[in-house]
């Protein structure tokens, strides 16, 4: 029995409609706007080019969410096209349909659904436009057309959309003004941001990821564009290391320089660093530059020293988190303390915490266990990659079990069920798992509860119980 949803009666209408572009094209006149959205979407997945320029050149919506329709196929394939080629002749009409009143065309794929065709929440970042006199018969243009689009640049190149999307606005020049909501660097350099500056109004960028460089010295020529960003609310390091050696002056004017910047960022939320191994020994200076108070952060396959680790909790950024990511920051070793303050301060706000990978010892876990169930608003909780005991894993449940709104556990297998070689052993793992799901059902209903081993010292995968299949590796029972 096929799984394929239903089709909807006003889907099947359309498909029927289809099936003749010449009597589709036609009907358009006399459809009821509100069914355009749907007819759209279905000539632009079934390729029929002439009734997707029909419905294009009368839109008779403020926004047109194109993105959403082509993101699961290549950029400027026929249908993208198509679309763009209508728009552009009724750019330069001086008089266009009565119909249609596109003022901004959308080309992100996330965060939408392609019936959403009216202006809302997530295209307030736009700025205003003056709407049409409604006196008047027919719709002049008078203003330019906003297109909205998220930029993924790799390679130090461009994308073939941002190329594209750059020659149109070239040919129509003040007909057509790009907007970049998310910008997302690869392989960063001088020459992305010039042109980026050049063609896209740096203002309204809201996500910045800069990811994959060995040159740390493009954080200096970052500074006067990140400057312009004043509505960033997240920004993202990924990858960012030194090829060759930079002496420790020419690092700490780097980062001081960068630190600058982030000051006047008054807008930002969220602040994601992942593997940033040039700014270690700095966490402290580039938290202390931040002065809004994040909802958002995420210090990840780092290594903090000990005095960057003590003063993590010190800073006013930290103090309203309801995201707090520290996965594989190995915390061995280092003084609980700070994480229980962390978790004290950020208690009554925080909603996902993850402390995957982090090597927590048993000492460590008792230190922060009060704290932890104080975080009342908690939905996520993943403790994968620690080292416990079932003793303390049963300590651990019988806290987390107070956490009422907890949708989403991920725990460690107990130490219990390894054998002396590290190795997993099924009968064991099945009779802990099993007695810590009943522990957890006695005191309350769970959500998705997952246990997982430590990750396989040879392909790195780590298996979950009832879940997932053990890695050849490790079969060897």
């Amino acid at each position: 029995m096929s799984s394929k949803p239903l089709l909807t009666l006003q889907e099947l209408a359309g498909q029927n409609l289809l099936r003749n572009e010449a009597l589709a094209i036609i009907a358009l006149e006399d459809l009821p706007i509100l069914f355009l959205p749907q007819l759209l979407k279905q000539a632009y997945d079934g390729n029929h080019c002439k009734v997707l320029r029909s419905i294009v050149s009368s839109w008779p919506f403020p926004r047109l969410p194109l993105g959403v329709l082509r993101k699961r196929t290549p950029y400027l394939e026929t249908q993208l096209q198509v679309v763009l080629e209508e728009i552009d002749k009724l750019l330069i009409q001086k008089v266009c349909p009565r119909k249609y009143k596109l003022r901004v065309l959308d080309l992100r794929s996330v965060g939408q659904h392609y019936l959403d065709v009216w202006p809302g929440s997530m295209d307030d970042w736009l700025p205003k436009t003056t709407q049409a006199d409604p006196c008047c018969s027919k719709t002049v243009l008078t203003h330019p057309l906003k297109v909205a689009v998220d930029l993924y640049l790799k390679d130090r190149g461009q994308s073939r959309l941002f190329s594209y999307l750059v020659q149109w606005s070239d040919r129509r020049k003040g007909l057509l003004q790009l907007y970049c909501n998310e910008l997302q660097i690869w392989s960063p350099s001088h020459q992305n941001y010039r042109r980026l500056s050049q063609k896209v109004n740096l203002e309204h960028v809201e996500t910045l990821g800069l990811h994959s460089s060995c040159s740390p010295s493009f954080l200096l020529n970052l500074a006067p564009y990140l400057r312009q960003m004043r509505n960033l609310r997240k920004l993202a390091l990924s990858n960012i290391r030194e090829e060759n050696f930079v002496s420790p002056e020419k690092r700490r004017r780097i980062i001081t320089r960068f630190t600058l910047q982030l000051l006047k960022l008054e807008r930002l939320q969220k602040l994601h660093l992942d593997a940033v191994c040039f700014l270690e020994g700095h966490l402290d200076q580039l938290l202390g530059s931040v002065k809004t108070s994040l909802d958002d952060l995420a210090v990840t396959h780092c290594t903090l020293s000990v005095s960057e680790w003590n003063h993590l909790s010190e800073f006013p950024c930290v103090s309203q988190l309801q995201h707090l990511n520290l996965e594989n920051v190995r915390l061995t070793g280092l003084s609980p303390e700070p994480l229980r303050v962390l978790l004290v301060k950020a208690g009554p706000t925080l909603v996902a915490l993850d402390l995957e990978d982090c090597h927590l010892e048993e000492s460590q876990l008792y230190a922060i266990l009060p704290a932890l169930s104080r975080c009342s608003r908690l939905t996520k909780f993943s403790f994968y990659g620690n080292q416990i005991s079932m003793p303390a894993m049963k300590d651990l449940l019988h806290h987390t079990a107070r956490l009422i709104h907890l949708r989403l556990e991920l725990y460690p297998v107990p130490q219990d069920s390894y054998d002396y070689s590290g190795t997993p052993h099924m009968q064991r793992m099945q009779q802990c798992c099993d007695d810590l799901m009943n522990l957890l059902k006695t005191i309350r209903e769970p959500g998705r509860v997952f246990f997982g081993t430590d990750r396989c010292d040879q392909c790195c995968n780590r298996y979950i119980y009832k879940k997932t299949i053990m890695c050849n590796c490790q079969r060897s029972y």
